[in-house]
C-alpha cells in the first residue's frame, strides 16, 4: 500500500513575527522622534527633521493595517495555491511550469 506525502501546511510564524518586530520597531522609532522633537527648540534644524519624520512614521502607521492584510491575503492565496495546485498534473497535463 502507498502511503502520499502530504504537503505541510504554510508556517505562520515567520509573518507573525515580521510583523510584532515590525511593529516594535515603528512604536520605539515614533517615541524617540517624539522625544527629540518635543526637547528641540522651534525652527531648528533638529526639530523639523524630528518633526518631518515624526509625520511620515505617523503615515506609515495608518498603512500598517492594510500591510498586515496583505500579508495575511498572501498566506491564504498560497494556501489556495497549494491545495489546488497539483491537480492536472497526471500524464494529460498540458504545459508543466
Amino acid at each position: 500500500m502507498n502511503q502520499l506525502l502530504k504537503k505541510p501546511a504554510v508556517d505562520l510564524t515567520d509573518l507573525a513575527i515580521g510583523i510584532v518586530v515590525l511593529g516594535i520597531v515603528v512604536s520605539v522609532g515614533a517615541t524617540i522622534l517624539i522625544n527629540v522633537r518635543d526637547t528641540s527648540t522651534v525652527d531648528t534644524t533638529a526639530y523639523n527633521l524630528a518633526d518631518d519624520a515624526a509625520t511620515g512614521i505617523a503615515e506609515y502607521g495608518n498603512w500598517f493595517k492594510i500591510i498586515v492584510i496583505v500579508g495575511v491575503a498572501a498566506v491564504v492565496l498560497s494556501l489556495i495555491f497549494m491545495a489546488f495546485g497539483s491537480r492536472g498534473q497526471g500524464q494529460s497535463a498540458g504545459v508543466s511550469y
